[in-house]
């Protein structure tokens, strides 16, 4: 697209090699067939002016039509009034009614397919109409990324076109002040144009590498007036090795004859060190010679000084989870070392001094026994938390079915007396990490399980439904239920709505399932009522 735009503005001052460079760009950025017809300025007539297809039996077939002006035809002033006219697929029947019989014959013949028509308009004027037909088998049809490519180079060839026939008119006038005054707007045109690009802009010529022109940004970038740096050249202003970069890529830029991007360039200036990127391109005549060098330059030092922040902050971010790392090993040895010893020397105590130890004092040591081997599930629980926190992320394609129905077996395997009705779907699309999504099931499908043990009939379901466009899953169960006005409390770290003496647990599982689905970019809550069941909803993404 930048090389288009760049060919229409190098060929602006021949207008018969502009025509031709239009047709053959557009052909080659959309392949197929482009076709470019001006109005008349004095009647209603359209001209076909230019055709290129890879094709010369293509263009051959247009050979009668090339320079004979035609009368207006319904569906061409339909297109320049109406604006683009979008036909992935051509119905030639449909179009007998409003186009002429030779032009259907015509894409008959090349065997069109589809067709965009868009009009050319410079200036608040219809120049006339460029068009690009699809006739190839082996390319796809025409879509809408085509379309908005078509627009974008029906504009910039709308400006050149015009620009080329006013010059043409130009040069054919006798009257020099209307020519000068006509030049003169040309270049205050251009002028503001510069003035109002927020990146710098500016123009060497191509033997000195010195600065002939130079934008408003350029001056306040580099802090110098403008009236400092025309005439002058990148050793007048910059350390030694900062302008033999620049030189050298000015030289790299004339003699390659192409654009040079330079993605990251440092440069002192007035404010202070930049950093910039930016792209160089030469201005050649007629006869390709380069006569002037291009340059844009876009000030990246915030972007830099971001990404200079992102990186320090990950780096923090990794030393934090090295230390949590080396917390979680604390924890998993340091702690339950000597919660180990005090459940053993309890039930030592218990085996080998139960005659001398009275009924109240083997309770305290059952009660001792009890809370070490419940810290010992606590930190196992913290532990399991700290890793989903810390696991690294892998989603995939997986089915949620498959997953549920594993941990409702295992359940099951764990207490084979009880009977619970268990309901999924065959099976049960989605895309996430299948470990992550496994704990999440071990936990849902658990409290399930538990909160359904004093029921006759206990039931869970896991189901999905579709909410505003949102993929929603859920469990649901028949058992205890809870109360909504404490539903907040569900999700954090050690809270419980019912005594451990009802129903055990840590109060860390829901924590864990929230952490892995905010994880994966969802969200989670729950509904429920006190002897009614309870049921969790969670969303994922529907795409990696």
């Amino acid at each position: 697209m930048s090389a288009a735009v760049t060919a229409f503005t190098e060929t602006t001052t021949n207008y018969e090699r502009l025509l031709d460079t239009v047709v053959r760009t557009v052909a080659e950025v959309v392949p197929d067939t482009c076709v470019v017809s001006l109005r008349s300025e004095h009647d209603d007539t359209l001209t076909v002016v230019a055709v290129h297809d890879a094709d010369p039996r293509v263009v051959e077939a247009y050979a009668q039509m090339i320079g004979q002006p035609r009368p207006l035809s319904e569906f061409s002033a339909q297109a320049l009034a109406r604006g683009t006219t979008f036909l992935p697929e051509i119905d030639l029947a449909d179009l007998e009614r409003n186009a002429p019989k030779d032009s259907l014959d015509l894409l008959r013949t090349i065997g069109a397919r589809g067709m965009l028509v868009v009009p050319l308009k410079s200036r608040g004027e219809l120049l006339g109409l460029l068009s690009v037909t699809r006739r190839r088998p082996d390319l796809p049809p025409l879509d809408d990324v085509d379309r908005e490519l078509v627009e974008h180079l029906a504009n910039h060839a709308a400006l050149a076109l015009g620009n080329a026939m006013l010059f043409r008119e130009l040069l054919r006038s006798e009257n020099l002040r209307e020519l000068a005054a006509r030049a003169a707007e040309a270049n205050r045109f251009v002028d503001v144009i510069l003035e109002h690009i927020p990146d710098m802009v500016f123009v060497k010529d191509a033997e000195k590498l010195e600065f002939v022109r130079f934008n408003r940004a350029g001056e306040e970038l580099l802090g110098f007036p403008r009236t400092e740096l025309i005439g002058k050249s990148d050793r007048d202003f910059f350390p030694p090795g900062e302008a033999e970069f620049f030189i050298a890529k000015d030289r790299e830029t004339l003699a390659s004859g192409v654009l040079v991007d330079i993605p990251e360039e440092p440069i002192r200036t007035k404010h202070g060190p930049r950093w910039l990127h930016t792209k160089k391109v030469p201005i050649v005549d007629d006869a390709g010679v380069p006569r002037f060098l291009l340059g844009i330059s876009h000030d990246i030092t915030e972007r830099k000084a971001a990404e200079a922040a992102l990186k320090a902050a990950k780096d923090n971010a990794e030393a934090a989870n090295r230390e949590l790392e080396a917390f979680s090993y604390s924890v998993a040895h340091d702690l339950r070392a000597p919660l180990r010893a005090i459940d053993g020397f309890a039930q030592a105590l218990i085996e080998d001094y139960s005659t001398k130890i009275d009924g109240d004092g083997q309770r305290h040591l059952d009660r001792i026994r009890a809370a070490a081997q419940r810290m010992a599930l606590l930190i196992d629980d913290l532990l399991e938390l700290s890793r989903v926190t810390r696991a690294e992320h892998k989603v995939q394609p997986i089915d949620l079915a498959t997953i549920a129905r594993t941990a409702f077996s295992i359940l099951e395997r764990g207490e084979p007396d009880r009977k619970v009705t268990f309901a999924a779907p065959t099976k049960l699309p989605a895309v996430a990490d299948p470990k992550l999504v496994a704990i999440v099931f071990d936990n849902l499908l658990g409290n399930a399980w538990k909160f359904t043990s004093k029921i006759s009939a206990p039931q869970i379901e896991l189901g999905t439904r579709v909410d505003a466009n949102e993929r929603i899953y859920y469990v649901r169960d028949n058992g205890a239920g809870f109360d909504m006005s404490y539903r907040e409390k569900l999700f954090g770290v050690f809270q419980r709505l019912h005594p451990t003496s009802e129903f055990p647990g840590t109060g860390i599982g829901l924590a864990t399932v929230k952490r892995i689905v905010e994880r994966h970019g969802g969200r989670v809550w729950a509904e429920g009522e006190v002897g009614k069941g309870a049921t969790f909803y969670f969303t994922l993404p529907e795409t990696p």
